[in-house]
């Protein structure tokens, strides 16, 4: 693949990037922070997942670890180890081996050998919490948000209960923490004015058209659903009121495809390999 020279910042992409790409041999030079954010830069981070994700370059288990105990691998924050070790593995999940990667936790495989997306790795490092800007702290046992576990768990029906005391707490501020109601984003299938194009002021919307539901008849291809009968723990409409983005208390906005996120994709996808 030869030498690809960059001007990158470590602020930028964080040590364990910087510690990936020099592992495979690239010459990496440092700029002053001033540089940073301009166009120029963007081509830079651009370049290296051109040369190293679309070139399916083989990752290492050595790099997924580094990237593992490095501070703001993901974002700003401590690194996956602090809370996921062999002696305090938070939610079950021990992130300090590969072993105890390829095991999971409590919610369930945190990678799936062979697909870049599978397990619970993707959302938990790249989806917000919902509300937007909910403090991690907020518990997600409230009565409100079992109100919505438990129709999900009952078969998401169109009724009584549905109407009186679940579609009403989208439209109502602070039911589930801070101080917005989930329809100021969420009120059409359209985009915009509705993030993703889900509409959670009808039990159609949510039931039925889900999730850029436009955008997939576009490419001939059925909704995203955010619901499924009964199994309030593959719904999405569930994880995203209760599981909080990793590394804890990163911010909101902060970059949800971090290059990093890439590298260990890439690695489930070539078949997350101890070796």
């Amino acid at each position: 693949m030869g030498q690809l020279h960059m001007s990158i910042t470590a602020k930028r992409l964080g040590f364990a990037a910087l510690a990936g790409i020099a592992a495979l041999g690239m010459s990496i030079t440092s700029t002053p922070a001033a540089a940073e954010g301009g166009e120029e830069l963007d081509q830079h981070v651009q370049a290296v997942f051109d040369n190293i994700i679309s070139a399916n370059v083989p990752i290492s288990y050595e790099r997924v670890a580094t990237l593992m105990r490095a501070d703001n691998a993901f974002g700003e924050g401590a690194a996956c180890v602090v809370c996921h070790n062999s002696a305090k593995a938070y939610n079950g999940l021990d992130l300090s081996s590969c072993e105890g990667i390829l095991k999971g936790g409590v919610t369930g495989a945190f990678v799936t050998p062979g697909k870049g997306s599978g397990g619970t790795m993707r959302r938990s490092l790249r989806d917000n919490r919902m509300p937007l800007g909910i403090s991690p702290a907020y518990p997600s046992n409230t009565k409100n948000h079992l109100a919505v576990y438990d129709w999900i768990k009952g078969g998401i029906k169109n009724d009584d209960n549905f109407k009186k005391n679940v579609l009403p707490l989208f439209a109502a501020p602070g039911a589930f923490g801070g101080d917005t109601k989930c329809t100021d984003c969420h009120m059409s299938n359209e985009e915009p004015p509705s993030f993703h194009e889900m509409d959670l002021t009808s039990w159609e919307g949510i039931v039925v058209k889900g999730a850029d539901s436009v955008a997939k008849a576009a490419e001939g291809l059925p909704p995203v659903m955010i619901v499924y009968d009964g199994k309030p723990e593959k719904s999405k409409l569930w994880l995203r009121m209760i599981e909080n983005r990793m590394p804890l208390g990163i911010a909101s906005d902060a970059d949800r495809d971090p290059y990093n996120l890439h590298i260990l994709m890439k690695w489930a996808e070539q078949g997350a390999k101890c070796n």
